[in-house]
């Protein structure tokens, strides 16, 4: 199979340190491509080395709520230099609004993830956000800015059929971490069924979030084959179309991997 790990943080500390093997596991379970994630201006210039080391690596540059303390309008336009000129940065991201882990304070959030949306619609780059309780402010958003070209995809999608369908109104992706196969994920395996074929992804989010049979254990990305079997599963089709489906849907969005 080729498989694409949509979303994971090979710049994590938990995950750095062990990139060869990490890639080694990743081509033995079928995954060709990996997008990592980065999430700050340190782990920016990480994920820029990292992706030099590998074929398979491609990366997402951004600052993610959790870490929008850290953003200045200086620091965006250094990070947006840095996206249009590196072939192997293919979105702007993670970016987003997260209002149960208030880590940096909203207004903060907000004028981050308003930067960076801008941010990608110049460089005609599509968005990986983040949501967590802030469904309704970052569909206002993306709304604005689907009307200006933008794509994207929400990662890690946690929330209704409701919300996955105003996203996937706007153009954008819903990726599926290993969440959805958690026993206890009822509502979010009818929202994996629910996604049209065509703009469905899967991630493993790693090192978080593994998915089971690995839970517990660090995550990592050559683990997406258990997300995407189970989404399989659950959609009632077979494994080889999905995984088919879903590495078309990933070079479809981000054009840079192809």
């Amino acid at each position: 199979m080729n498989i694409i790990d949509t979303h994971c943080h090979l710049v994590s500390e938990k995950l750095r340190e062990n990139l060869p093997e990490l890639l080694e596991n990743a081509k033995a379970a079928g995954v060709h491509k990996i997008l990592n994630i980065a999430y700050s201006p340190e782990t920016i210039a990480l994920a820029c080395k990292q992706v030099q080391q590998s074929e398979m690596l491609y990366a997402a540059i951004g600052i993610q709520p959790h870490d929008a303390s850290s953003y200045t309008p200086e620091v965006a336009e250094d990070i947006r230099n840095m996206a249009s000129k590196n072939a192997k940065v293919v979105a702007i991201g993670e970016i987003g609004l997260d209002d149960f882990h208030t880590l940096s304070p909203m207004p903060q959030q907000e004028k981050c993830f308003e930067h960076f949306l801008s941010i990608a619609c110049d460089l005609k780059l599509p968005v990986v956000v983040h949501v967590r309780e802030t469904h309704r402010a970052v569909a206002e958003r993306i709304s604005h800015y689907s009307k200006l070209g933008l794509t994207g995809v929400i990662h890690c999608f946690t929330g209704t059929q409701e919300e996955a369908k105003e996203f996937l109104d706007c153009g954008f992706y819903i990726s599926f971490s290993g969440i959805v196969t958690f026993k206890n994920s009822i509502g979010l395996k009818e929202v994996a069924k629910y996604v049209p074929a065509e703009r469905i992804l899967v991630e493993t989010d790693s090192p978080y979030l593994a998915p089971i049979p690995m839970r517990g254990k660090t995550n990592e990305p050559a683990w997406v084959k258990h997300v995407l079997a189970h989404v399989a599963e659950l959609r009632q089709v077979p494994l080889e179309g999905f995984a088919q489906q879903t590495t078309q849907n990933a070079l479809a969005l981000f054009k840079g991997m192809a």
